[in-house]
């Protein structure tokens, strides 16, 4: 249930979804939106709901038979005078919040453009690879790719003749750093495959169904989760069981977010993603900032399909170029990456705390405003509509 903004200028607004509540003569109509924005309502009209998951909707019969706490117009007024004074403090300490929020975005985007342009380690390339105080890495990116792919043809034992995984178009693509190659997400990885197109039956418990929504900012999410049996596992993972450190990519609603498999999680792939199994050519921990890094996002928007919402097909994920550097750097970049984003984490926690903070200090201002005690009464007696 969402409370719509008031309605000005003499323009309104129809659909199914919506309830119009017009203010009697003698009520103030901002004094009933920010009473029915109050958890005062809220919290008993979500009680009522009916409908589907995901479709809960409040009927106009309850809206009807609600009561609203009426102070007299005088009084209502001054109510809503000192809510909109209290809720513009309010708004302005949330907006800047956000700003602080976006302004941690944008880092976090920078390091990971750094990190896979080569940028984080050009000291640490200095000082381990150039001016002859260290011996070069024993493997480049390209000698790396290479010797795995030679490797995967060796062990091929599949049928008819092995295909060679394709390298990725690097037309338009930045330069790399000497020792780094392009690869393409079929070359740097063991395994990459497409979920089950078909939405599994879910149980009350039993394995988690990874969806798309449980994806977002590099993690996995464990909330809103849901629950499939151990046969419709077995049947749906039956091309590959994801293990952890597994990628897991989605094409769809949202594209482009990826998250790694934690230790001892078992888990099955939903609808709309992929799953990458890195070789030994790169770190799955390097491959998720890779394929969240400026660099490929921008790829992404590139080669996405489709004239509503926008999404990746198969084939074009599997050619998705990743900058590969030496293992040895790919250490580096991992350990870099992760110090740096650390504090944005906790910085990013303390600001989501601070919001929470804020919507509970609105509704706390709603609670007192429609209690009685956010404006001295006036003389006569409330009333209950």
């Amino acid at each position: 249930m969402a409370v719509v903004p008031k309605v000005i200028n003499g323009y309104g607004f129809g659909s199914t979804e919506f309830h119009v509540l017009r203010p009697k003569e003698g009520v103030e109509a901002r004094y009933v939106y920010y009473y029915v924005s109050s958890q005062n309502f809220r919290g008993v009209a979500e009680r009522y709901m009916t409908g589907a998951v995901g479709q809960k909707r409040v009927s106009t019969k309850y809206l009807k038979e609600q009561k609203i706490p009426l102070a007299p117009l005088a009084q209502q007024t001054r109510i809503v005078a000192e809510i909109e004074k209290q809720f513009s403090r309010l708004d302005e300490a949330v907006a800047n919040l956000k700003r602080v929020k976006a302004n941690l975005k944008r880092y976090k985007a920078a390091v990971l453009k750094a990190a896979v342009e080569g940028k984080l380690t050009e000291e640490w390339r200095t000082s381990n690879v150039g001016a002859g105080l260290k011996p070069a890495p024993t493997e480049t990116g390209a000698e790396l790719l290479q010797r795995i792919l030679a490797e995967r043809l060796e062990k091929w034992q599949g049928r008819g003749k092995y295909k060679e995984p394709v390298a990725p178009d690097t037309s338009g693509l930045p330069e790399l750093p000497v020792g780094w190659v392009w690869a393409s997400v079929l070359q740097a990885c063991d395994t990459v495959v497409d979920c089950h197109n078909k939405t599994a039956p879910y149980t009350d418990g039993g394995i988690p169904l990874v969806r798309t929504s449980n994806i977002r900012d590099g993690k996995l999410l464990f909330n809103d989760i849901r629950y499939i049996d151990q046969p419709t596992y077995e049947f749906w993972s039956r091309r590959c069981p994801p293990q952890p450190g597994d990628v897991l990519f989605t094409r769809e609603a949202p594209m482009g977010e990826a998250a790694i498999i934690p230790p001892d999680v078992k888990l099955c792939m939903g609808q709309r993603m992929m799953l990458m199994r890195p070789s030994c050519a790169i770190l799955g921990p390097y491959l998720l900032m890779s394929l969240l890094s400026p660099v490929v996002k921008r790829w992404i928007d590139l080669i996405a399909v489709g004239s509503g919402v926008k999404h990746l097909r198969v084939g074009d994920v599997e050619l998705l170029p990743i900058p590969l550097p030496p293992r040895a750097e790919q250490h580096q970049i991992v350990a870099e990456v992760e110090r740096r984003l650390s504090v944005v984490t906790k910085a990013e926690a303390q600001v989501d705390a601070n919001l929470r903070r804020a919507e509970r200090l609105r509704q706390s201002i709603l609670k007192q405003a429609f209690s009685g005690q956010l404006v001295p009464p006036d003389c006569c007696e409330g009333e209950t509509a």
